[in-house]
């Protein structure tokens, strides 16, 4: 009976030891457990704290886009922007652009749908202009026979002015902007008005820059 009786006092301190050990491992588990739920939560806050502060920013963009078109009167004013868009067999860049935010006048057909991964390698006159004549207000007629003059076009341009974005570093570009008149009464109505293609110049590059900053925040 004394052998009996140990051998059931030492498997009681057996089962005691290992309950305490459960305990242990359920009390360690469940910390973990809440302690990753409160980092996931802290880390889902942060996610769409980041997503709202974005979205606030493209809207920006979107509302300086508006205000620009209707200050100069353009028929559409839109950005572009740059992005990779595959690698060549040699492992360098396909170079694209994309429509990512428009601003239409009443009855003007967009071109938000129809322009998206555009080789760019087929606008080179494009990136030359963005170069050579940022801000400035250029006649589609006056283009030599090209990718861009054709694309300018169909879509009824007959003006249209580019200026160039820049990221947070001020050196990688990013995209650009771009004004359209699809109307050559407006611009007239505009020189009437002694409004001249200089100050629309000015009024471009100053809503350019409000843009490029508002999708700088974007993309952070």
């Amino acid at each position: 009976m004394t052998e009996a009786t140990t051998m059931i006092s030492s498997l009681k301190d057996v089962l005691f030891s290992l309950g305490e050990l459960s305990g242990a491992l359920l009390v360690g588990v469940g910390l973990g457990v809440v302690s990753m739920l409160k980092k996931k939560h802290i880390s889902l806050k942060w996610n769409t704290k980041r997503e709202s502060a974005s979205m606030q920013a493209h809207s920006k963009v979107h509302e300086a886009l508006t205000e620009l078109r209707v200050l100069i009167r353009a028929s559409r004013s839109l950005v572009f922007q740059f992005h990779n868009g595959g690698k060549f067999s040699n492992g360098t860049s396909i170079k694209r652009f994309s429509i990512t935010h428009e601003s239409c006048a009443q009855g003007v057909l967009g071109m938000l749908l129809e322009t998206q991964d555009v080789l760019l390698t087929r606008y080179m006159e494009l990136v030359e202009l963005l170069d050579t004549k940022p801000h400035k207000i250029i006649k589609v007629s006056d283009l030599t026979d090209s990718s861009l003059r054709s694309i300018l076009e169909i879509n009824n341009v007959v003006y249209f002015s580019v200026s160039p974005l820049k990221c947070e570093d001020l050196l990688t570009p990013m995209g650009f902007v771009c004004c359209h008149w699809c109307d050559l009464s407006e611009m007239d109505e505009l020189h009437a008005e002694g409004i001249t293609e200089t100050l629309i110049g000015d009024v471009v590059e100053s809503s350019n820059r409000i843009i490029n900053n508002h999708l700088v925040h974007a993309h952070k």
